[in-house]
């Protein structure tokens, strides 16, 4: 199967919206319920209340027919985040999902609130909301797809790449490790215990001259980055 990358557009949105509840029922089930094309409606809404973040440096993964497969996103120093709670999207929560759901999600926002990793080193580049199709894993779709994200952020002339895992995803952890990813920094104390417990992991990038890292500082930041190969 020959695999391509290239840069999401606003035609991708639905697309996007089904992979990203993909990536919710793989990292936090039960948080996230109802039916499926209802939990799409919303992540569909928090992508198009973004605007133009939604599609900044945000990759899909197609297979030989073009059908997304996979995407992930990059934030550069100095870059405007992507919002995962826009405004509005309580009550859309509440419209498509219904009160008792959107008020388990909302827990699940607020409870993020504590201690959350922020990107601030400036030598390197954020690697996030990474999801492959289920379907698709364990084939080499998201090997294919990190080389593209990894790729792209040499040609910025970053030094490194960094990413955060929530820590029971041993076999993402896993995966990284293989390609050159080692833990600097793993959520703990009380922050582990009213947050999801995380880890950042980082690789140097061999075509780029590497310069001291700025480890990791923390901040509140609604959801999470991470990421299922």
């Amino acid at each position: 199967m020959a695999l391509t990358v290239r840069p999401a557009t606003r035609a991708d949105l639905p697309a996007l919206a089904h992979l990203i509840v993909e990536l919710y029922q793989s990292e936090l089930p039960g948080v996230l319920t109802g039916p499926v094309e209802k939990q799409a409606e919303l992540l569909r809404f928090t992508l198009e209340a973004n605007g133009d973040k939604a599609l900044y440096h945000r990759y899909v993964l197609c297979d030989d027919y073009g059908a997304i497969i996979g995407t992930g996103m990059i934030e550069f120093p100095g870059d405007e985040r992507f919002d995962r709670a826009p405004d509005g999207t309580v009550a859309a929560a509440v419209r498509t999902l219904g009160a008792l759901r959107a008020t388990r999600l909302l827990g699940a926002a607020v409870r993020a609130l504590f201690g959350v990793y922020r990107h601030s080193d400036p030598q390197s580049a954020l690697i996030h909301s990474v999801v492959v199709t289920a379907r698709e894993r364990g084939r080499g779709a998201g090997a294919v797809l990190m080389d593209h994200l990894e790729h792209t952020i040499r040609s910025h002339r970053h030094a490194r790449a960094r990413l955060q895992v929530l820590a029971w995803n041993t076999a993402a952890q896993r995966f990284y490790a293989r390609r050159g990813y080692v833990e600097i920094w793993r959520s703990s104390g009380w922050r582990a215990m009213l947050s999801w417990p995380s880890v950042v992991m980082e690789k140097a990038l061999d075509s780029v001259e590497a310069t001291p890292p700025s480890y990791p500082t923390l901040e509140s930041h609604l959801f999470w980055n991470d990421s299922v190969p």
